[in-house]
């Protein structure tokens, strides 16, 4: 009679690696961070208007060249250069009419083009005459009363018949999202639409 025997298979030895080591290993497989600059949402910028406009010679829906005065800086390293331009918008024009209607002109930043990408602004506003620095100025959106302001170092008047802006009329937006700044590549951002401003002048 044949007895068998069951069969012993030696398990595999099962080697432990040492923790720093293996903790090394994984760091250099894994991808090193991108470097790069962040520019945050809402940084103040300084526009400049490069088409005539008014209530009377403009028509929603039209579109305009602006162009961007300072350089913008990360911790001192730029990121936008001055001089690169974008569109903006007319997003109503009305002109003045008859028993005291007032003409109203709605302008829009959209956006500057830094190679080929679009940085979406928003908070479109003219800046007061003597006014230098950024984050002042009168600011427009959404206001629907009579203004009347001296805006940009040539000037231009707000209030009384129709309103007119004239080329390198100096403005204040804000950019509307985070940009990222790999190396020297352009920034990427999500399109999205800006705010508008909205100026009016009375009759004469």
């Amino acid at each position: 009679m044949l007895l068998l025997q069951p069969v012993v298979v030696p398990a595999e030895p099962v080697i432990v690696a040492d923790a720093p080591a293996a903790q090394q290993a994984v760091a250099e497989a894994s991808p090193p961070a991108p470097a790069g600059v962040l520019l945050p949402k809402t940084t103040p910028l300084i526009i400049a208007i490069d088409k005539e406009l008014g209530s009377k010679i403009s028509r929603a829906g039209e579109t305009f060249p602006i162009r961007l005065v300072d350089a913008v800086l990360v911790d001192g390293v730029e990121v936008l250069p001055a001089g690169i331009t974008g569109q903006g918008e007319v997003v109503h024009a009305k002109k003045a009419g008859l028993a005291g209607a007032a003409g109203e002109l709605v302008l829009a930043a959209r956006y500057l083009d830094f190679n080929g990408r679009r940085i979406e602004l928003r908070s479109f506003r003219f800046m007061e005459a003597g006014e230098s620095s950024l984050g002042k100025g009168q600011d427009n959106t959404g206001v629907s009363n009579v203004t009347t302001a001296i805006a940009g170092p040539i000037g231009f008047f707000i209030g009384g018949g129709n309103t007119n802006v004239m080329p390198g009329t100096i403005a204040n937006a804000k950019t509307r999202n985070d940009e990222f700044f790999a190396s020297a590549a352009a920034p990427v951002s999500p399109a999205t639409a800006a705010e508008p401003v909205q100026t009016e002048g009375g009759n004469p």
